[in-house]
């Protein structure tokens, strides 16, 4: 049996000469090689070499040792410097990596940021000087994501205590960042060799809803979906799904409960704090297609403008989740407060709008007014709020018709249904005062962003 190392002990010419401490997998400690070269040493507990997929493991961790090496993923990814396979009371795996100081983890420094707010009473996330802070830290976060996906990278186990910020006044955002602990990571296109054999790693209010299902393997999207945890923290203040109970944190992931952020500060133009909410809501969304890719999330972040994407699978609505027994129905399966709550209660029968204009209201209060013949779709529900994501870029058509009322159409093929005061809209129907137009599934009760009709 392979024992513990102590610092003063060498072996394959590296001197330990720190012990950090056990982990789930491994022993990790600081070293020094033979050139007195600080590094970050790795002595594995599993697998040990009688697992049977050992042999697998060492080979995947070269594969992805290599990516990293060679790709853009180097620039932000810690890089191993060494593996062998040795003898220290019995044969196991050791890893070496370059060691990242001169900073502190991101969870270091949102604890001290939380510390200074205790002891001062301030709020520090609204200090210009500190937002500003976060803004760079989230941009070199989605940054380094984007880079280690550009290689076929999964991380698997994104949280802000493994993204390590190293100061470096020579560069324009003042700190590198390196993604650690990544020994587990996943690559995107080869399954990993403990599949079927252990999960994939995670941690405790930080898994993606594909941690949470078993027999999901996380992939791409699962990042995407933990780095939009870490910028709810870093750009509206809070985690959205923080819990003691990790049960009651996988219901509140699998219904979507998140809210749309409202962020402390203001992104610098050219971003767009819109923008910025509905893209981080997006992130959150329990159908991985629905996410944005980690490149769009840069971009958003940064103010640039994207290609646009397609209606399927990116436009689609979230399934709701089916929920246990006793437990309430989640927030995605529910109409919003502007919406009918029944389709069949009985409803007063306003007049037929035939006024010159027409003015839709969403569900914040904000108008838009329309006099000529307008397609309704994404870049104009946008405006109204993030839920303006679900529809498709030609979802209806709004006109006059020959009567003078004004008219809504479906548009044929699109990823939601058109719905006119909760049913699906399937012909062309004359609109009266205080309709609502929304998308969504009318079988399944989903209405998202419901924008009210009248005339002006």
């Amino acid at each position: 049996m392979a024992k513990k190392l102590k610092a003063g002990d060498t072996i394959n010419g590296y001197r330990i000469t720190k012990v950090f401490g056990p982990g789930m997998m491994a022993i990790s400690y600081a070293a020094e090689n033979r050139a007195g070269q600080k590094v970050f040493f790795k002595q594995y507990k599993s697998p040990a070499p009688t697992v049977v997929w050992y042999e697998a493991f060492v080979a995947y961790q070269k594969e992805l040792s290599a990516r990293v090496r060679n790709g853009t993923a180097g620039h932000y990814a810690v890089r191993q410097l060494d593996a062998f396979e040795g003898k220290w009371g019995g044969a196991c795996y050791f890893q070496t990596y370059e060691f990242v100081e001169n900073g502190a983890d991101l969870q270091q420094m949102l604890d001290a940021e939380r510390e200074h707010h205790r002891l001062t009473k301030s709020a520090p996330a609204r200090n210009p000087a500190v937002w500003a802070h976060h803004v760079t830290w989230a941009k070199v976060l989605v940054a380094a994501i984007a880079a280690l996906h550009e290689s076929r990278i999964v991380h698997a186990d994104l949280k802000p205590a493994n993204a390590y910020l190293v100061k470096d006044a020579t560069i324009g955002t003042g700190y590198q960042l390196k993604l650690i602990d990544m020994d587990f990571s996943l690559l995107a296109d080869r399954r990993a060799p403990w599949h079927g054999h252990q999960g994939y790693v995670g941690t405790d209010n930080y898994r993606s809803p594909e941690h949470l299902v078993r027999g999901s393997v996380p992939g791409l999207a699962s990042d995407v979906f933990t780095c939009g945890l870490m910028l709810y923290e870093l750009l509206a203040g809070e985690h959205p799904y923080w819990r003691d109970d990790q049960a009651e944190y996988a219901s509140l992931v699998q219904g979507y409960a998140a809210k749309p952020p409202a962020l402390v500060g203001l992104m610098p133009a050219p971003a767009s704090n819109a923008e910025v909410s509905a893209a981080l809501y997006r992130c959150l969304s329990p159908d991985p297609a629905v996410r944005p890719t980690a490149a769009e999330l840069r971009a958003v972040l940064s103010g640039r403008s994207v290609k646009a994407e397609p209606a399927k699978p990116a436009a689609r609505a979230p399934a709701p989740v089916v929920p246990a027994a006793g437990t309430a129905k989640p927030a995605s399966a529910v109409a919003t407060p502007s919406a009918p709550a029944s389709t069949s209660a009985p409803r007063t029968v306003a007049e037929p709008i035939t006024s010159n204009r027409l003015e839709l209201t969403g569900p914040d209060g904000r108008t838009v007014q329309i006099g000529v013949r307008t397609e309704l779709g994404k870049a104009l529900a946008r405006q109204f709020g993030p839920d303006g994501e679900f529809w498709d870029n030609r979802q209806c058509v709004i006109e006059r018709n020959a009567g003078r009322q004004w008219v809504v159409s479906p548009v044929a093929g699109t990823t939601n249904e058109t719905l006119l005061n909760g049913q699906a809209l399937t012909a062309p129907r004359a609109l009266r005062h205080g309709d609502l137009i929304a998308v969504g599934r009318q079988a399944k009760g989903v209405i998202k962003l419901p924008l009210t009709a009248r005339g002006r």
